[in-house]
């Protein structure tokens, strides 16, 4: 049981006394010291992964109190003791808020008493871990059924999620998102909920057809149906209700009709508001400044201050503003095994039997390029085939579809 574990920091001023903690302890548990708090938060800044840490209460430069809170943040595994010769009220109370404490030892302690209660800290780790492991282990299989059920319903709508998670990573930290993770989630799973579409409307949203008054309504409300099954996995709450208020505008009109308002509405769904209607007129990852400029035709729907901050992030200068609206790119012809992500195709993707899996007009996803990958060792292909590369053209692009 030893080895499965990581060590056991005891950190205390006293030298002598960690040394002598470590001859007593030897056999027992695998043990690390630290002189001091400084030397113990070096050793976890560094990368050590403790178990337990067992610190003193009273030690120059912070107290233990002081010392196990710093441990928390960095190691939020770590299961925390303290050893005090004070234990007050006011410092028992403090500990256990401020240094989520495990257990206290009062000085001197008896070594029977230090390794039971040393045993009880790697049975509490190994609780906390086993349990993280498989909530993680839940969520990301569910996480990853959903969107590969996304990506088989319609690649091209899971190709525009994926450009959104993108657009996320590269977002989060300046904006200050608290947990980026959760956003990048949001704009993955933020279409899950055309899984209750019919076919055929499942088809016109791919290609961008208009949709009868009736169909909208009932796209409309897809993001109550993705809230649904999102809200059913571990730790995603958040994720949820970030789904769910996707399509709210800022002014408080859109979906739902009722709820938050400006501000109030939840960073990640403004900003996957602004990111749903930035992916229907952007056709690649090349985002410019005229993008923006047509979003804020329709100033109702966004965060003012959030859209400036995205477009300071995302657009690429473009000095040819006035004139052309996107660089052209080259035609190339390749083989589909040369095919990239990213490459505008100007012919279908077509086996020899006749069975089309790309049609031409539509810049080829990540997962396009797997399932193609796959289909590669199945079947041959009419090759080679013509594409465009390194740049974007919408009049081409809206001729082809």
């Amino acid at each position: 049981m030893m080895t499965q574990n990581p060590p056991v920091l005891f950190v205390d001023d006293d030298e002598n006394l960690l040394m002598g903690l470590k001859r007593k302890l030897r056999g027992k548990f695998e043990v690390d010291t630290a002189v001091g708090p400084l030397q113990a938060l070096d050793k976890i800044k560094a990368g050590r992964k403790y178990a337990v840490c067992v610190a003193d209460m009273r030690m120059p430069e912070m107290d233990g109190v002081q010392l196990l809170a710093e441990v928390a943040k960095l190691s939020p595994d770590t299961v925390n003791m303290m050893l005090t010769g004070n234990a007050d009220q006011h410092t028992a109370v403090e500990a256990i808020n401020r240094g989520h404490i495990f257990r206290f030892f009062n000085k001197p302690c008896e070594d029977e008493d230090l390794i039971a209660g040393v045993n009880a800290g790697l049975r509490q780790y190994q609780l906390i871990t086993a349990e993280k492991a498989l909530i993680e282990q839940t969520l990301a299989g569910s996480v990853k059924v959903l969107t590969e059920v996304l990506a088989q319903l319609n690649p091209t709508i899971f190709g525009k999620a994926m450009r959104a998670k993108t657009w996320c990573d590269k977002i989060a930290k300046a904006i200050q998102y608290p947990h980026p993770w959760e956003l990048g989630l949001a704009a993955l799973l933020a279409p899950i909920g055309y899984v209750s579409l019919p076919p055929e409307i499942l088809a016109r949203l791919g290609d961008e057809k208009p949709l009868q008054p009736l169909e909208r309504d009932v796209v409309r409300r897809t993001p109550e149906v993705a809230r649904g099954l999102i809200s059913n996995i571990p730790r995603l709450e958040q994720v949820a209700g970030i789904v769910y208020l996707q399509n709210r505008n800022f002014d408080g009109s859109g979906f739902p009709a009722e709820g938050p308002v400006g501000t109030n509405i939840p960073l990640g769904a403004r900003v996957l508001r602004i990111f749903n209607d930035l992916g229907k007129i952007v056709d690649s990852d090349l985002v410019v400044k005229q993008h923006f400029d047509e979003l804020r035709h329709k100033p109702e729907r966004y965060d003012p201050d959030l859209l400036d901050q995205i477009e300071a992030i995302l657009a690429t200068e473009d000095p040819s503003y006035d004139k052309v609206a996107y660089p052209q790119g080259t035609e190339h012809d390749i083989l589909l095994k040369n095919l990239r992500m990213g490459d505008f195709l100007l012919t279908d993707i077509e086996t020899r039997q006749g069975h089309i899996l790309l049609t031409h007009g539509n810049y080829v996803s990540e997962i396009q390029l797997q399932r193609l990958r796959v289909f590669q060792e199945l079947h041959q292909f009419h090759e080679p085939i013509r594409v465009r590369r390194g740049g974007d053209d919408p009049v081409s692009a809206g001729g082809a579809a």
